[in-house]
């Protein structure tokens, strides 16, 4: 995986994705404030259980298209992101349909709603011209 990764929850969280597993640490001050701000986006009541954080060390660090549609993911769950530092590209991508693509700002949200996943890939492609890093702040509900 060209990007450095840590997952962050509740006590006894996993994530398991691209045969890897990243075991929660523990929340710090700063995603709490971002998990608070990350569940605005959920029907109320619900809250998220885990934070993936990857850093892009530059437009060399990159995630190939995929869907997050691992078992271990709750299907209906929107997935948050927040960005921070460099401005980076993601492109979504359906067969039949035209690409598209988002310039993720330093402090930027991309929510993704269900059934997103089920349809759409996205990736965040290599920007050679990009020298800064960049980092990503996922949060999504992990089924127990």
């Amino acid at each position: 995986m060209p990007r450095k990764i840590a997952g962050f929850g509740e006590d006894g969280i996993q994530y398991t994705f691209s045969r890897k597993t990243f075991v929660a640490k523990p929340w710090t001050p700063v995603l709490r404030l971002l998990k608070e701000n990350a569940e605005t986006f959920l029907p109320d009541g619900q809250l998220y259980n885990y934070a993936l954080v990857n850093l892009y060390k530059d437009g060399t660090h990159s995630i190939s298209p995929h869907k997050d549609d691992e078992k271990d993911l709750d299907p209906l769950s929107p997935i948050v992101s927040f960005s921070f530092g460099v401005e980076r590209k993601i492109i979504f991508r359906r067969k039949g349909y035209k690409k598209i693509e988002i310039n993720l700002e330093h402090g930027s949200t991309l929510v993704m709603k269900p059934p997103t996943n089920n349809f759409w890939t996205h990736e965040i492609p290599k920007q050679k011209n990009v020298v800064d890093a960049r980092i990503n702040v996922t949060f999504r509900t992990i089924l127990m």
